[in-house]
């Protein structure tokens, strides 16, 4: 049958003619097509098919007289009648495609950058040391790719983030660390079987070319990776002492007015917990995130042993533990820190005011102010910077790179000889020095006019 055969007995003038003079919800029925009709409705015409199947009368809507003329409903309309011939049921057949375009729109939605953030991967973050800010590092740096599908996600968009961060001056390494996270994000989608891959696991971000600001951050990096000059270590112990006497004479002038309640501080060898702390980074080299969630059963005074992974390696499938063989020096001063407290068997080394928890982060920073202050050290020497000098004096020593790498929690020594394996220039120039005076011989062309 050619799709141009009129079949139906509804003209288009007599569709026109029934819209003009039926009333709301009458129907023009057609002779021809058992069941098809059209119904009239308040902004128009309907085409419809009346059928029925296992006893049950149903209505199916083919579409609107202004989107079809009788003959394309027709069409649709003996497709139907097929169907009910046939024994099926085109009503719940369409029923069914739309709970499926449903579930598929549902799906869709939670295969957004956004609803999986939001949702199971902050679930699974929840548990994990930085897992918040892990999040919300994601969810500040990406506002638009929230709506975005994960599989649709591309390098031309990372392009584009990247270029308005760069605008706004953020570091490269900052960069990178963000990006990192939206992609183990990712990673993990394609565990939950709700990617089939990651689209970008294979795309990099663009690296800075002469950038000036790029440049700028990564000289003041690298000057701040060095040992500390032996002024700033003598800087470092006379600003230690007093912050000590500081902290004591303020007790005494407590005691003295009104609160002699208050422990005595004159009769302890620490009135402050950071002088344990600051020593315990120059002398481990442990980052501050580590010191505070540092135990008594990961130091051992009495063994003079220090067993600790890592925070940042804590979630990893194969975590990385730093052993550290003491030295004497250190051992005495942790000695007195843990007998101060009562020889603690386990709980932290540095505990919070409130029984069972750790101190904030950033609790280090205020006295680490004050003892730089007191001690005549610039105002910019970060307290990172012990570690630096810890990791610098241990290459300065001649220790392998992969030990000291294994020493301060590091998977390899790549990072150590990048930034820490460079000579000094004094100590290039000894080594020039040296090599020139293996070759000092007579030099042939010189003549005797030139050996004087």
């Amino acid at each position: 049958m050619s799709r141009q055969t009129r079949i139906t007995s509804i003209t288009e003038a007599a569709a026109s003619r029934h819209l003009k003079s039926a009333k709301k919800g009458e129907s023009l029925y057609c002779k021809t097509i058992r069941g098809f009709h059209l119904l009239k409705t308040a902004k128009g015409g309907s085409w419809r098919v009346r059928y029925m199947i296992d006893g049950r009368r149903r209505v199916y809507a083919i579409g609107l007289l202004s989107e079809m003329k009788p003959i394309e409903a027709q069409e649709r309309a003996l497709e139907i009648r097929r169907k009910v011939d046939a024994g099926q049921d085109p009503a719940q057949e369409k029923k069914r495609q739309k709970q499926s375009l449903v579930a598929a729109e549902e799906a869709d939605k939670a295969r957004t950058v956004g609803a999986y953030l939001e949702g199971r991967y902050s679930d699974l973050m929840r548990n994990k040391r930085t897992g918040g800010e892990t999040v919300a590092r994601i969810r500040a740096n990406f506002p638009k790719l929230m709506n975005r599908g994960m599989d649709t996600l591309n390098k031309f968009d990372i392009e584009a983030w990247q270029r308005a961060k760069r605008k706004e001056g953020r570091a490269h390494a900052t960069l990178v660390r963000t990006y990192g996270a939206l992609k183990t994000m990712l990673n993990q989608a394609v565990k939950d079987d709700l990617l089939d891959r990651n689209p970008l696991a294979h795309y990099s971000l663009e690296k800075p070319v002469n950038d000036p600001r790029e440049r700028e951050r990564h000289r003041k990096r690298k000057e701040a990776r060095r040992l500390l000059t032996d002024d700033e270590l003598e800087g470092l112990e006379v600003g230690l002492a007093a912050f000590a006497e500081e902290v004591r004479g303020q007790r005494r002038r407590s005691r003295k007015h009104g609160k002699p309640h208050l422990p005595d501080l004159d009769k302890v060898p620490f009135p402050h917990w950071f002088v344990p702390f600051c020593y315990s980074a120059l002398y481990t080299g442990l980052r501050p995130g580590d010191l505070y969630s540092l135990t008594w059963q990961e130091l051992s005074v009495e063994f003079g042993r220090l067993e600790k992974v890592p925070e940042k390696t804590k979630d990893h499938p194969n975590p990385i533990t730093v052993k550290l063989k003491l030295p004497a020096e250190y051992v005495a001063i942790m000695r007195g820190w843990w007998e101060q407290g009562g020889k603690p068997l386990d709980g932290w080394v540095f505990p919070s005011r409130n029984p069972g928890e750790k101190m904030t982060k950033k609790a280090h920073l205020k006295p680490w102010a004050r003892v730089k202050e007191l001690g005549g050290l610039p105002a910019d020497l970060g307290f990172y910077s012990l570690r630096h000098h810890f990791i610098s004096r241990l290459v300065a020593n001649g220790a392998p790179l992969l030990t000291i790498a294994q020493m301060v929690g590091h998977r390899s020594a790549q990072m150590i000889e990048q930034h820490y394996g460079n000579p000094d220039d004094e100590l290039i120039a000894e080594h020039m020095e040296a090599f020139a005076k293996k070759l000092a011989t007579p030099r042939k062309w010189q003549g005797t006019a030139a050996k004087g």
